[in-house]
């Protein structure tokens, strides 16, 4: 039954892969004006729209002698045999649409101002910026939800490599007990893997528990950033939706006023208290929000101000390497004319003592 159940869910996932790609193919038509198919169908998405329809087609098929919905099977077999473990293991390769939905169910991408100002600043709207921001708004939730899939993950592989070789009423236990102190870099020594299947997978789970600390580290330090023109755009889109919540929020501080002035002067009691407590809800969350959007206005004021002082210190240096240059050249100059001067002196100074040596007269025909 559960084998029949995995068949249905495969065929229903080639459907919708199938859809997928029905529809991008019918997007990239609209984009390019195009009437034929054909032309927006090459060799190579052929060729990729069937791998990824073989991958995911590999399950524990429901083959043998046994019908699905048959509840007294005439004698007992195995529920996973050899092949029916690879081809469990296999089914981990369908993990590559996990990218896919995250980024098709962002907010992100389906946001009109995200992507008006991102194609402004020449930003890929691609899974590693979803990425970047779903770690820079929830750190700690992206992590838990890595560490949990890497753990089931490691979980399931390593009961196939050691289904075997352990005890069947600790199996389960032991399994599910060797994943976590392996991954935390523990090891206490009262379970250890026997086969090299899991040798490896206990060695893999070791090298991501210690990737995993080094990330928590770089969260809880605040070291995942972004490039400049992405942080400018999501902070711009950020004050762009804290301002829309303002505004609903005082909207909902003004409809809670109302509905408690109506039911106040009614003298309905009940639904005057009600309204009441809505509205300190509306105006804390008005306050909160008001808050939120303040931060976010100082952090862009921040990167703006920064701006500005690195323009302001570039003109500094510029202009200093022109005076600079200036200075050495008045210098050169300088020294030009003080060798002049020398060459000048010294020619005045022997001229000066030509003149000044006494003439000796030496009389004719030897006479004294």
């Amino acid at each position: 039954m559960v084998k029949c159940l995995i068949s249905l869910s495969t065929a229903g996932l080639l459907i919708l892969i199938l859809a997928f790609h029905i529809k991008e193919i019918q997007l990239f038509m609209l984009d390019n004006s195009l009437t034929d198919w054909r032309i927006a169908v090459s060799a190579p998405k052929l060729g990729l729209i069937a791998l990824e329809v073989l991958v995911c087609l590999l399950h524990p098929f429901p083959v043998g002698s046994f019908p699905c919905l048959d509840p007294k099977p005439e004698h007992t077999f195995l529920f996973l045999s050899d092949m029916d473990m690879l081809l469990s293991l296999l089914m981990f390769l369908r993990l590559y649409l996990v990218p896919r939905a995250v980024l098709l169910r962002s907010s992100v991408l389906g946001d009109a101002s995200y992507r008006s100002i991102g194609s402004l600043n020449k930003i890929h709207f691609q899974y590693p910026f979803v990425l970047r921001v779903m770690v820079n708004s929830q750190p700690g939730r992206v992590l838990l939800i890595f560490t949990m899939g890497l753990w089931l993950i490691a979980f399931w592989v390593l009961s196939v490599c050691e289904r075997q070789h352990m005890d069947e009423n600790e199996y389960l236990a032991g399994t599910f007990w060797l994943i976590p102190i392996t991954f935390l870099t523990i090891g206490y020594g009262d379970v250890v893997p026997v086969t090299t299947c899991g040798k490896v997978v206990c060695l893999f789970t070791g090298v991501m528990g210690v990737g995993c600390t080094a990330l928590l580290v770089a969260v809880a330090a605040d070291k995942l950033e972004f490039t400049r023109a992405e942080k400018h755009v999501h902070n711009f889109m950020m004050d762009i939706q804290c301002a829309k919540e303002m505004k609903c929020s005082a909207a909902n501080v003004l409809q809670e006023a109302w509905l408690l002035y109506k039911h106040t002067k009614r003298k309905d009691g009940r639904r005057a208290r009600k309204h009441h407590r809505r509205l300190l809800a509306a105006i804390h969350m008005f306050r909160h929000v008001r808050m939120k959007h303040r931060k976010i206005r100082d952090r862009v004021n921040t990167m703006v101000d920064i701006s500005k002082m690195q323009m302001i210190m570039c003109d500094l240096s510029s202009s200093l390497s022109n005076s600079h240059r200036e200075l050495e050249k008045r210098i050169e100059s300088l020294d030009k004319k003080l060798d002049e001067m020398t060459k000048l002196l010294s020619v005045l100074v022997e001229s000066k003592h030509q003149q000044e040596r006494p003439v000796l007269w030496i009389p004719p025909n030897g006479a004294s």
